[in-house]
């Protein structure tokens, strides 16, 4: 069994903290304030979300993994494995992984908006501006870029964005910071 947070509760809660924070000011990348050892198949900060996030009352959709690495997350969250994106409540993208048509994945319904799909993407980095964003979160529009997004992401993001207050979420991933972006925040590519 791989070793989760040292100290689970109070490791999960800084971090819970951290995802609020990046949610409520999108694409401001912030640091996670501890991070687990990483996981063969995903970055220690995938680790993080998963095991901060996931319990059994929630699905996940994840890239082929190993053994280990399946049955660790198991073992600290108890959470169940789809096969299917369409029915997770997370979606794990890894690192050059394709985009799953976000169209298809669950987004809520006009009395239970909450009940969507979040995305957790891994990324190779945050630096180089590729988009504006602006909208709730944002004091001022704000530069943002990602390398190593899957192809046409921000495309398919403004697709999101239209079925407000419906669609999905994201996380965006480095090795150690994440991105919130929440289907409320309005994308203008260049």
């Amino acid at each position: 069994m791989l070793t989760a947070f040292a100290q689970p509760v109070d490791n999960a809660q800084q971090t819970f903290r951290a995802v609020l924070g990046a949610m409520a000011e999108p694409l401001l990348p912030r640091a996670l304030p501890v991070l687990p050892p990483a996981l063969p198949g995903l970055k220690a900060a995938t680790a993080a979300l998963l095991y901060t996030l996931a319990d059994q009352d929630v699905s996940a959709w994840l890239p082929a993994l190993p053994d280990e690495t399946m049955s660790s997350l198991r073992f600290h969250t108890g959470m169940r494995v789809t096969d299917l994106p369409e029915e997770a409540d997370f979606i794990v993208i890894a690192a050059g992984m394709p985009l799953p048509d976000l169209m298809s994945l669950k987004a809520g319904s006009a009395e239970y908006p909450d009940r969507s799909a979040t995305l957790l993407i891994e990324v190779d980095g945050f630096g180089a501006e590729q988009v504006e964003g602006s909208g709730p979160g944002f004091a001022a529009p704000r530069r943002f870029g990602a390398a190593g997004l899957p192809k046409g992401f921000w495309t398919e993001w403004q697709s999101n964005h239209a079925r407000f207050p419906l669609g999905v979420d994201a996380v965006l991933i480095t090795d150690t910071h994440i991105a919130g972006l929440p289907r409320s925040a309005r994308i203008r590519e260049g």
